[in-house]
């Protein structure tokens, strides 16, 4: 499918506390690089932006990046694919650091996508909007400077770079001739962040002709006429072009299925965003709170379908802060704010007269929707870890309070869950 992400998977990391001298001799390591870490992918521009990631996590040096002959599809081994990244630093928790930068990087933003139909030729028009210290000694610049790292086959390449910087005020500071070690081609252009924005759409609009017309010999008008749609002084975007990718900030004149909006149309991520996948698993915990709340009723408990009614506000209020950045709301359940309900779920014996909970099937449907929706909830929270910690997608206080929200909602559920036991022993 057109667009389509083509996402690098990585093959191998590893970490050497203390990296021996004669090994640290033959990388010309600096006395200060005593640990090393290392990664495999099968992508290899894909990792060369993401080691570059990496140096903006810790105080680390990239001091090996390469290539292997022919890509990932022609190993050596199993864990080999198309490069190996190597980092050094001073210390091993740098390493780590940088590493786990690196390997966000890779999930969340540095892919190649699909320019045909059936995924056979891809490309990588990829926008930095600020250098770490990797790249930008790779191109000559300083760290923090915008640039728009665009690879594709070599014919490709060469159309989508002409077509690149006759759009916009750049320059190439990294020119790769066909063929690389893959096969492929690009460069490095560097410039303010709407140029190399421009210039990456650019490269995109000229990849992409060629894919749907490839043997065409005298070049497509809307092509030639890109310099003018984004203008070299101003480098606007198009106003007919009103889908924008989030990651890369390309823009597209309709929107790929495989896409959704992260906010708005000039948003788009794919479906598969970890984001996207978050507000998945709100929603549906939302449905399971409706669905407790109705054999809640059903069973005769209004108290509890109330309690309930609340959970669902306070999610309801979680999912639009997420959206629009708005302040996190404070929990409150029944009454109870989340302090309280936090002690009380350490002292179940003392305020509900009743000990640690294990349900089973005796206790009916409705506390089994309500047990459910509290293991459901944990997992919820899980997601929410991995999806907002170390990301700058919610201001700070709002993931702090995001998180330490669900964390007291579980408290909340559990309570509901010893409040139930306790009617039924009644």
């Amino acid at each position: 499918m057109i667009l389509e992400p083509v996402k690098p998977q990585v093959l191998a990391v590893r970490v050497i506390p203390k990296v021996d001298a004669q090994l640290a001799s033959r990388f010309k390591l600096a006395p200060h690089h005593r640990a090393i870490g290392m990664i495999t992918c099968t992508s290899d521009d894909a990792l060369y932006a993401s080691l570059d990631e990496g140096t903006k996590w810790a105080p680390v040096d990239v001091v090996y990046a390469k290539s292997f002959y022919a890509g990932a599809n022609h190993a050596s081994g199993p864990f080999s694919g198309e490069i190996i990244g190597i980092f050094a630093g001073a210390e091993e928790e740098s390493v780590v650091t940088a590493l786990r930068g690196t390997l966000e990087y890779l999930e969340r933003k540095a892919w190649f996508y699909s320019a045909d139909a059936r995924n056979r030729l891809v490309f990588f028009p990829h926008v930095i909007s600020s250098l770490g210290t990797y790249l930008s000694a790779s191109a000559g610049v300083a760290p923090g400077t915008p640039m728009a790292y665009l690879i594709a086959p070599p014919i490709e390449a060469i159309l989508g770079l002409d077509a690149a910087l006759k759009a916009a005020e750049v320059e190439m500071k990294v020119f790769y001739p066909p063929p690389s070690e893959t096969n492929f081609s690009g460069g490095l252009l560097v410039g303010s962040l709407d140029e190399v924005q421009a210039a990456a759409r650019s490269f995109q609009e000229a990849v992409l002709d060629l894919a749907s017309n490839p043997h065409r010999l005298t070049p497509d008008p809307k092509v030639e006429e890109l310099a003018r749609t984004f203008g070299k002084t101003a480098a606007k975007a198009d106003p007919t072009l009103p889908y924008r990718l989030h990651e890369s900030g390309l823009e597209l004149h309709s929107k790929p299925d495989t896409h959704t909006h992260l906010f708005d149309n000039r948003s788009l991520v794919h479906k598969s965003h970890p984001v996207i996948r978050f507000r998945g698993k709100l929603d549906l915990l939302q449905a399971q709170v409706i669905d407790a709340a109705v054999e809640a009723g059903r069973a005769g408990w209004s108290d509890l379908a109330s309690d309930l009614d609340d959970v669902l506000k306070y999610l309801r209020g979680l999912m639009s802060s997420e959206v629009t950045g708005r302040p996190v709301p404070e929990l409150a359940i029944a009454g109870f704010t989340a302090e309280e309900l936090h002690r009380i779920s350490h002292h179940t014996t003392q305020f509900l007269n009743v000990g640690w909970v294990l349900p089973d099937a005796t206790m009916g449907p409705a506390l089994s929707r309500l047990n459910l929706l509290r293991a459901a909830c944990r997992d919820v929270e899980l997601a929410a870890l991995d999806t907002f910690e170390g990301s700058d997608h919610l201001s700070a206080a709002n993931r702090d309070a995001l998180l330490h929200g669900f964390n007291r909602l579980s408290n909340a559920l559990y309570v509901l869950v010893c409040k139930a036991v306790s009617r039924l022993k009644s």
